[in-house]
């Protein structure tokens, strides 16, 4: 025969413990609202000290069973702790139930009329995205990466927002963007994402913090394409049009269909199909240059004049260019003038605009053909070359797996809080290519005790260009 506890005892043993489970690392309310507004859930157990049959954990013979199924030897605690504390009767003794007893109705009575933040929970936490400063970018808003926050019930989405990948999936028209000098050494203003971690202590006592755990339930590739037109700021691609993979799978049977107009100009509207010139490119893995020259042959450019007279040299006031058949001629300045203007024919300005779409196949979108509208200047004239800056670091790191389940990463950290302070402190977050991840953070501090955040999802852009600065960011976990 089992003493087990009445209904009444039952709510007795609940309502001295606060409805909190008593376990002091765990103390997790334990009765709510249900979706139906007549009715409650309960997630709570009264356990007991000593069983309430022979063979039970901590089973005392010495007990009446008026004892056994008495309020005094019970204990309101959460499913899993109820469960946690039959599984290993040495380590949580009578003792140590007593004591979580006594000191969970201690609390619950000290709690009892008081309008305080710690009636609520005894440590907030909240976890959020910072983005940094861009005001001092001056590239475009829609090459600013900013990573926004959603929440939803029991889930915070991270996601990044960069208006010109929406504009690339939209179909374009997309334009050349700007690599050269660029503080980030690709074309966009962007960054591995920064958790921004906001604590409260409500205890009576200080917490000192000294570890983050993520708990990654998975993570996996975005295999999202995206290409960018590279800008010839310094002029020094005459007759290519440089392609770069900014995603992060190959893009396969790419075709550049377009009209060549002279000099440089906006974008038309009224442009349409068929378009009079056609590139194929088998592959673009990283970065690919396109030749156009035969476009601007077609549109009557003597390429090859051209280059003759780029390859001529000055002999004091006589300039003397290479001719087809190896031999040399000598002109005035003038003459090289006229011949080179004749040469350009209507591309006077030396550049051209290409106008047209980019089609292309994709491990993302299989069968499936991606058509971009695009616009970009060709010079048919080479000038100048400079050189690249590098990139800063941060204070509190990580790094999550492009691709994995249930794996972890720990960030040593050191924060104390006293009674009723607040503290804040960031995470970056590295990862070695874009991609998705799903996972938990939790605060952990030097008594072992923990506080976990709700799932969160977070989707992670990187831009392909950036390889070798991801390499090294991440170092082994």
């Amino acid at each position: 025969m089992s003493d087990d506890f009445s209904d009444s005892v039952k709510r007795t043993i609940a309502a001295r413990a606060g409805y909190l489970c008593s376990n002091p690392e765990c103390r997790v309310p334990t009765s709510g609202p249900q979706d139906d507004p007549t009715k409650a859930v309960n997630l709570g157990v009264a356990a007991h000290i000593t069983a309430a049959s022979p063979g039970g954990p901590r089973y005392d013979f010495n007990f009446s069973p008026e004892e056994r199924s008495a309020a005094s030897n019970g204990v309101w605690l959460c499913q899993n702790c109820a469960k946690l504390i039959d599984n290993d009767v040495v380590r949580f003794s009578v003792e140590v139930l007593k004591k979580w007893k006594a000191d969970a109705e201690a609390d619950a009575k000290a709690r009892v009329g008081k309008v305080t933040a710690s009636s609520i929970s005894d440590f907030f936490m909240d976890v959020s995205v910072l983005n940094e400063d861009t005001s001092s970018w001056n590239r475009g808003d829609n090459t600013i990466l900013r990573y926004t926050l959603d929440r939803e019930e029991n889930l915070i989405k991270i996601e990044g927002d960069l208006g010109y990948l929406a504009l690339f999936k939209q179909g374009g028209p997309i334009g050349p963007l700007e690599y050269v000098m660029s503080p980030t050494y690709c074309p966009f203003k962007w960054d591995f994402p920064i958790l921004d971690f906001k604590v409260l202590n409500n205890r009576q006592s200080p917490l000192f913090l000294s570890e983050i755990v993520f708990d990654i339930e998975a993570s996996r590739p975005d295999p999202t394409p995206l290409l960018t037109i590279k800008r010839d700021t310094q002029q020094r691609f005459a007759g290519e049009l440089h392609l770069i993979n900014e995603g992060w799978t190959n893009l396969t049977d790419l075709n550049i269909s377009f009209h060549l107009f002279p000099g440089p100009i906006a974008t038309p509207s009224d442009i349409l199909s068929p378009h009079p010139h056609s590139i194929p490119v088998p592959m673009l893995e990283d970065r690919v240059e396109v030749d156009v020259t035969e476009a601007f042959r077609n549109e009557g450019v003597d390429i090859d004049g051209l280059v003759l007279l780029s390859n001529g040299r000055w002999d004091q006031d006589v300039f003397v260019a290479p001719t087809a058949d190896g031999s040399e001629e000598r002109m005035t300045e003038a003459e090289l003038q006229e011949r080179w203007n004749k040469y350009l024919g209507r591309f006077d300005t030396e550049v051209g605009t290409l106008v047209g779409e980019i089609s292309f196949t994709s491990a993302a979108n299989v069968g499936l053909k991606n058509v971009v509208k695009f616009t970009a200047p060709v010079y048919l004239v080479n000038k100048n070359r400079m050189g690249i800056p590098k990139p800063p670091s941060y204070k509190y790191d990580s790094a999550f797996d492009v691709q994995g389940i249930n794996y972890q990463r720990r960030v040593q950290i050191s924060h104390s809080l006293q009674p009723g302070e607040a503290d804040r402190f960031t995470v970056k977050v590295a990862v070695a290519q874009s991609s998705l991840h799903r996972f938990r953070a939790t605060l952990r501090d030097v008594t072992g005790q923990v506080w976990q955040s709700v799932p969160i999802q977070m989707d992670c852009f990187v831009p392909r260009s950036r390889r070798k600065r991801v390499e090294d960011a991440i170092s082994p976990a």
